[in-house]
Formats: structure tokens, C-alpha cells, sequence
């Protein structure tokens, strides 16, 4: 019975250092369920493949046997299993193993190359997605504040403007310009904050460029590639005389052609959307200093309205040069330039969603 038991788990053992795209346990490998006491392992591999897909299903012991990829990371999984991710790289390592209680039907993964057309989707969702972060992070609060304390300082001014006695609204502008100071002042603190994550949106940018850039440079390559097997193709083709092999060479060189142009339309939209990344690249940047202006402003300013109070509760009659704070010229331009800017970059997400591979 030991004897049996031993050749059993011997049979389970297995480590292949053969190149495969899938990997089958149990009853993906033609068994009813995997064994008990097993341990698997297997390199799965596409030559020149940039990034893989993985698609893993199946189903395990839930507590205690498991499926393992290692690849730029590591994943893990048991139970019901239908999972699908995607890696960097050509190559992923899969193991299983089992324990020596239950077993279960098994599992099946399969990896498959990325598309150009899926990499170049997922550069673009991420784009977006980053664009929107910068965009919206703090900013749509600032505004509305801002706005409404602009507004309140119009309704003051009118009252003052209006009331006969000072006395009558004096205790309200005090306290309004003082709430104005401290809500400023609470934005203004948050500007390193939003510049932090301004920043770390731009590092994501920089690195969804040099990936576009890397697409772009390979298929620059394979494009060479395919130029010299056009031009060996011809220089064989004019020195054969047997018209089978003339006939398959001209084949050849007309799949060498069109596989040519293919590329070149690649290239375009690739070099397209490069041009597309920098523009906007260009309108964040000045978005994200004009948004680091405006919360310099709103410290400056707080600072104006806590003395502004300060100077009203000493002396009533100064609060008629509410005037000055109402105005506010420079804030006002900043805000328009920040919602002109704002239309303007969604405008071009929108083109950049437009565009296809």
C-alpha cells in the first residue's frame, strides 16, 4: 500500500521546462479530477510576445489546493477559479499543488498574446481615466465655494449699499467675511495635496508615452524586417527560371507588401495618438499651474478676509471698502481660465476616444 502510494505521488510530481500556451489539470487534462498529493509545474511561453492574457478556470479544494502564477507578480487561487488578467512579458511559470484530503475537477490556463489594437485601447482608457484625475480631483469643491462666496460678498455689499443704519448688517459681514477666511484658507492647504496627485497622474502619462513610443519603435522594426525579406524575395525572383518557384516567390513578395502597408496604417495611428498625448500633455500641465495659482490666491486671500474682519469690528465704516474684495479681478480671471482650460481638455479626450486602431 505504501509502495502504491509512493508511485501514485511520484506520478504527480512533474516539472516541464517545455514551451506551451496552456496548462491542464484533472479534467482539462482528460482525467475525471486531479489526484491527491500532487505537484505540477510549467512554463507557458509566446516568442516576442510584449504582454500576455490569462485566462484561468477550473475548480479546486477550496481551502487547500491551489493554482499559482508567477510572473511580474504573483497570483494565487482555489475554489471556483475564472479569473483573467493580463502580465508583462513573454513567459509566465504555473504550479499546482494538492493536498491529501479532497480533490476537484481541476483547472485550465491559457495565455495568449495582446493585441496591438487591445494595448493600444487600455493606453487609451488609462489616458482618460488620468486626464479626469487631474481635472477633477479638488477642483469641482473649489469652484462651487469660491462662487458662492463671491456671491454672498454681493449680497453684503447690497446691504450695505441699502440699509440705512450700519449697525444693522455690520455683525453679518463680519461673521461671513470670517467664514470666507477660514474656507479659503482650508482650500489653500490642500494645494499640496492636489499637486502630489497631479504629479503622480503625470508620472502615469510619461510612462503611457514611452509605451506608446515603444509600439511605435516596434513596429518600425518590423517593418525593416519585412522591407529586407521584400528585397531578398525580388533579388532571389530575378535570377529564378523555374516558374513554380518564380509563382511563389511573387506570392511572397505580394504578402510582403500588403503586410507592409498594414503596418504603416499601424504606425500612423500610433504616431497620431503619440502627437494627441503630447498636446494634452501640454494643456494639463498649464491646467495644473493655473489650479496652483488659484489655491495661492485663496491663501493670499484668506489672509485678507481674517484682517478684513478684524479691521470691520474695530471700525464700522470700514467695511464699505468691501468694495476691493468684491472686485477680486485676478481671482475671477483664474476661475475662467480654469473652466476654459477644463472644456478645452475634454474636447480633446473626446477626439481621443474617436480614435481607433
Amino acid at each position: 500500500m505504501i509502495q502504491l502510494f509512493i508511485i501514485i505521488l511520484f506520478a504527480c510530481i512533474t516539472t516541464s521546462a517545455n514551451s506551451s500556451t496552456s496548462f491542464e489539470v484533472g479534467k482539462y487534462a482528460g482525467q475525471h479530477e486531479y489526484k491527491n498529493n500532487c505537484t505540477l509545474s510549467k512554463k507557458l511561453t509566446i516568442p516576442d510576445a510584449d504582454e500576455l492574457e490569462v485566462n484561468i478556470i477550473g475548480k479546486t479544494e477550496q481551502c487547500c489546493d491551489y493554482i499559482t502564477v508567477y510572473a511580474n507578480k504573483k497570483f494565487k487561487f482555489s475554489g471556483i477559479i475564472k479569473q483573467r488578467f493580463v502580465v508583462k512579458g513573454s513567459a509566465i511559470q504555473v504550479a499546482f499543488r494538492s493536498d491529501g484530503r479532497t480533490t476537484d475537477e481541476g483547472v485550465l490556463v491559457e495565455i495568449s498574446a495582446r493585441l496591438p489594437a487591445n494595448i493600444f485601447n487600455d493606453i487609451k482608457e488609462q489616458l482618460v481615466t488620468v486626464t479626469n484625475q487631474i481635472l477633477k480631483y479638488g477642483t469641482n469643491q473649489i469652484y462651487i465655494k469660491i462662487n458662492n462666496n463671491l456671491q454672498i460678498l454681493k449680497q453684503l455689499y447690497t446691504k450695505i449699499k441699502t440699509t440705512p443704519t450700519i449697525d444693522l448688517v455690520i455683525k453679518e459681514v463680519i461673521d461671513e467675511l470670517i467664514v470666507i477666511g477660514q474656507t479659503y484658507k482650508e482650500i489653500a492647504t490642500m494645494s499640496i495635496d492636489i499637486m502630489d496627485v497631479h504629479q503622480q497622474q503625470f508620472a502615469i502619462i510619461d510612462d503611457l508615452k514611452q509605451k506608446t513610443s515603444y509600439n511605435i519603435d516596434k513596429i518600425q522594426r518590423k517593418h525593416q524586417e519585412y522591407q529586407a525579406l521584400l528585397d531578398d524575395t525580388q533579388t532571389k525572383l530575378a535570377m529564378l527560371e523555374d516558374s513554380l518557384e518564380k509563382q511563389k516567390h511573387s506570392f511572397s513578395i505580394d504578402g510582403y507588401t500588403t503586410i507592409m502597408q498594414t503596418l504603416a496604417e499601424q504606425e500612423q495611428i500610433w504616431n497620431k495618438f503619440y502627437h494627441e498625448q503630447e498636446i494634452i500633455t501640454n494643456k494639463l500641465t498649464t491646467h495644473s499651474q493655473k489650479i496652483k495659482l488659484l489655491l495661492h490666491v485663496l491663501g493670499i486671500n484668506a489672509q485678507i478676509y481674517k484682517q478684513s474682519a478684524n479691521v470691520a469690528s474695530l471700525r464700522k465704516d470700514s467695511v464699505l471698502k468691501l468694495d476691493n474684495l468684491i472686485n477680486l479681478p485676478e481671482l475671477r480671471n483664474i476661475i475662467n481660465d480654469l473652466e476654459t482650460s477644463e472644456t478645452d481638455i475634454l474636447e480633446w479626450l473626446e477626439k481621443i476616444k474617436r480614435n481607433g486602431l
